[in-house]
């Protein structure tokens, strides 16, 4: 079974998704792919506010903000909304494409984006959390694979983040959101979810 995590760095949701998704994926004996996307394209494409959060009434963004504590917390993982919000995230996608050790890296930013409040633009951050000169020089390089990425999860029903896509029995089945993973969970160990 294939289980495709759809992200992007600048989703505070696709950060607690990051979490669990590995370990939903081993218990079921699914191969996880993370696979990037630029989710303001994605949100551009669909017609949805560039930062759907400040588009929020103030009472929605505290609520939002509540709920992204809630989880963390019921996870049991660090969290801090990021004082740089909206995030930019081009330049740490584009090096977590090129990265050889792309996984970690990316779990890495993810923790320094909204665990520790750091600034994901900032080349000297990704520096420190893994990435080297060779490959911010390389990055602009991937602004096409990037797209390319963009633009499949668009062709299977993507409209934000996280999403999940599992893949079982020649069927796959989209989820958005990180409070979907226990049914992306329940899809891997046979649930066939009603269409």
């Amino acid at each position: 079974m294939l289980l495709d995590f759809w992200f992007d760095f600048s989703s505070p949701y696709a950060y607690l998704a990051s979490t669990q998704i590995d370990s939903i994926a081993a218990r079921n004996g699914a191969t996880v792919r993370w696979r990037p996307m630029l989710l303001g394209a994605i949100f551009k494409d669909v017609g949805t506010a560039n930062v759907p959060f400040l588009a929020a009434s103030p009472e929605r963004q505290r609520w939002l903000a509540n709920d992204i504590d809630r989880w963390a917390k019921h996870w049991s993982v660090p969290f801090r909304f990021t004082p740089h919000f909206p995030l930019r995230t081009v330049l740490a996608l584009r090096t977590w494409m090129i990265h050889p050790e792309a996984h970690e890296y990316g779990q890495r930013l993810f923790a320094a984006a909204w665990a520790d409040g750091e600034d994901l633009a900032d080349p000297e951050v990704l520096l420190r959390h893994g990435a080297t000169p060779e490959l911010l020089l390389r990055a602009p390089s991937q602004r096409d694979a990037l797209t390319q990425s963009t633009g499949e999860a668009r062709a299977r029903g993507v409209f934000g983040a996280p999403s999940c896509v599992v893949h079982r029995d020649g069927r796959e089945w989209l989820f958005w959101g990180q409070d979907r993973l226990d049914l992306v969970e329940a899809t891997l160990q046979g649930w066939t979810p009603p269409v």
